[in-house]
């Protein structure tokens, strides 16, 4: 009796399969470089002396607690892209107002606010806007009309900018009419469901765009009285602290300058700024 020889094919072509499929989940869900370098250096150059957020776990604890686990915060962070979560114990603000001197003390406007936030929210909020910066340089998703909160521009490149196009304009025998917009409070007022649609027009990775809607959902903060504390959902605008909202602001500001304008119009931007350059013909 001759004895059957052993399939040996089906391990190769199982694992073959497994490979594709593996493949196909890391580009759907990329995961945080293997590396600690992104972390490490957040955490190395956390300043020293700020106020922790409401879970009272300061910077420098953060640092010593990584310097011992640091696996500990790859994981989580590479739990929270992987699963597109951000835990709302992450996401909760410690407002602390500070009284404009001359303005009555009865007046919200009176007050500018800053908002400590817990540190390992701060880091995982950096790490992704990193991210999301990253993907929309690299799909040419902003426009190069926008100067402002870009690392490679400045006000200097935007001034630049904006005088190249009245001296073309002047040029060319035209006179040149120039607007001056400063939208008040722009980043400050506008809704966070508003912020969803640009989101979803990014082409960013699926899990990037779901945990930056994530966090903006059931953002909570509190403000601490001599009657206790009182508490509320955020649901517009961003206090000093939170490190993702020049980077969603530029998404809505995009909208603006990329709008159809009238035929030889240029517009320069810089953050909520906006300086449209119109020719006018004699």
């Amino acid at each position: 009796m001759t004895p059957r020889r052993a399939n040996t094919t089906a391990a190769p072509v199982l694992r073959n399969h497994l490979k594709i499929a593996h493949d196909i989940l890391e580009k759907i869900f990329p995961r945080l470089a293997n590396s600690n370098s992104s972390p490490k250096k957040f955490i190395h150059h956390l300043p020293k002396g700020k106020a922790p957020g409401p879970d009272g776990i300061d910077n420098i604890i953060t640092q010593q607690i990584f310097k011992k686990f640091p696996f500990l915060f790859m994981e989580l962070f590479n739990t929270c892209l992987k699963l597109a979560k951000f835990p709302d114990p992450l996401k909760i603000g410690n407002i602390i107002l500070f009284h404009k001197a001359g303005k009555s003390e009865t007046e919200a406007s009176s007050y500018w606010s800053i908002s400590p936030l817990p540190t390992i929210g701060k880091i995982l909020e950096k790490l992704l806007t990193q991210r999301l910066n990253f993907h929309l340089e690299k799909a040419n998703r902003l426009s190069n009309l926008q100067c402002g909160f870009c690392d490679v521009k400045s006000t200097e490149m935007a001034n630049t900018k904006l005088l190249d196009s009245i001296h073309k304009g002047k040029a060319s025998g035209d006179h040149v009419l120039v607007l001056s917009i400063d939208i008040k409070g722009a980043f400050e007022n506008i809704q966070h469901n508003a912020i969803e649609p640009y989101l979803d027009n990014t082409k960013c990775p699926t899990n990037i765009v779901n945990i930056f809607k994530i966090l903006l959902q059931n953002r909570k903060v509190i403000l601490n009285t001599c009657e206790g504390p009182t508490t509320t959902y955020q649901k517009q605008g961003c206090p000093q602290g939170y490190c993702s909202g020049p980077a969603l602001g530029n998404l809505v500001a995009n909208e603006i300058v990329q709008e159809n304008w009238p035929i030889n119009t240029n517009i320069q931007a810089f953050a909520d700024d906006f300086s449209p350059v119109f020719p006018c013909p004699n």
